[in-house]
Order: structure tokens, then sequence, then C-alpha cells
């Protein structure tokens, strides 16, 4: 019983640590802790964590009521497997520079969003109510379609609130870690071999949903 309740908690937390560590939410998160108040941007961004979890939870506990049991394990899989290969193959061809472009695009994004703030006020005077709706804004836009939601949707099919605690506690800490230490935090941590840590946890998912098919 122990270990039925446990592995959708483990399963959905350990998924989102080797999604969200180094990705673009990540730097964005550091990039505006290191600009703006960090609580009000660790407040902002996990706001955003929380209601993307929430989404995710809901879309997943729906579909096993829409949908026959073996398909929604079937898709599952599929996805799983998909997420699987695609790390491990961005395993093997990523090189030591690896964060650099999810940095830059994180860049990007945020210098976008600081110019329309100073066109809006002076840049001194930028209220926490901007500054805590950018960092939603930013968060909930970047992680929309990405692999830890499609992920916490699969999960969440089998044990709705197990997996909901354990999404919302990875990304309590990847946020918590972004913005107290996120840039000297992905210089330490290679993302290549998150990506391989990545790629062997979804093909386990994968064989475990294979498992519940059989």
């Amino acid at each position: 019983m122990l270990f039925s309740e446990l592995s959708p908690f483990a399963s959905s937390f350990s998924s989102i640590i080797v999604s969200e560590i180094g990705d673009k939410t990540f730097f964005i998160t550091a990039i505006l802790g290191m600009t703006y108040s960090m609580s009000l941007v660790f407040l902002g961004s996990y706001t955003a964590m929380v209601l993307m979890t929430l989404l995710s939870c809901f879309f997943g506990f729906l579909l096993p009521q829409i949908l026959n049991p073996t398909y929604t394990h079937a898709l599952a899989c599929i996805m799983f497997f998909y997420f699987g290969q695609k790390l491990l193959r961005e395993f093997w061809s990523t090189e030591t520079n690896e964060n650099d472009d999810e940095e830059q695009e994180a860049v990007l994004e945020v210098n976008k969003v600081k110019s329309k703030l100073s066109k809006q006020s002076d840049s001194k005077n930028i209220s926490n109510l901007e500054v805590l709706r950018a960092a939603i804004a930013l968060t909930f836009l970047a992680e929309w379609g990405d692999r830890s939601q499609i992920t916490t949707i699969a999960l969440a099919t089998e044990e709705t609130f197990v997996v909901l605690v354990g999404a919302l506690l990875g990304h309590f800490i990847c946020t918590s870690t972004a913005v107290l230490g996120g840039k000297m935090i992905s210089s330490k941590i290679s993302e290549k071999y998150i990506h391989l840590c990545g790629g062997i946890l979804f093909v386990l998912f994968g064989l475990h949903n294979i498992k519940m098919l059989l």
C-alpha cells in the first residue's frame, strides 16, 4: 500500500525536477530574481506553476472519465517513450555549452517585459503589482505545452491528488532554487546529465504503463 501511494508521488516529483532544472522557465525566474524583488518573483512564478499544475491534474483526472483507461495508459506510454528518447538523444548530441540556448531565450523574454515596464513607468518606480504580473505571465506562457505539463497530465490519470502534491513540491524546490541562485547553480550542474537522468526516468514511466496494459 505504501509503495502504491509513494510511486505516483515520487514519479511526479522526480519528473518535475529533471524537466525544470535548467530549462527556459528556470532561467526566466533566475533572471527576474536578480533584477527585481526575489520574494515577489518567487510568489509570481510559483503562483503560475500552481495554476498550471492544477490545470494539468484536472485534465489528467478528466481523461479517464472520457476515454477508456486502456487508451489513457496507451497514450501516456507513447508520450513517456517519446520524451524519454528525445531526452536521451539530447544527451548524446549536447555539447558543454548546452545551457546557452535556453538562457538566451529567457533573456530575450525578460528583456521584452522589462522594456514594456520601463515604457509604462520609470524603472525605479515599477510597482510590485507589475513585477508580480510579469512573473506570473512569463512563467505561465513558458510552461504551457511544456514537457513537465504533459507529463503531469499523463501521471495524474492514475493518482491525481498524490501526483498534484508531488508536482507542487517539485515546482516549489525548482522555483526556490532559481530565485535564490539559479544563475550560479545552472553553471555548476550539467544539463547534459539532467537529460540522461530524465530520459531514463521517462523510459521507466513508459515501461510501467506497458505493465499496466498487460
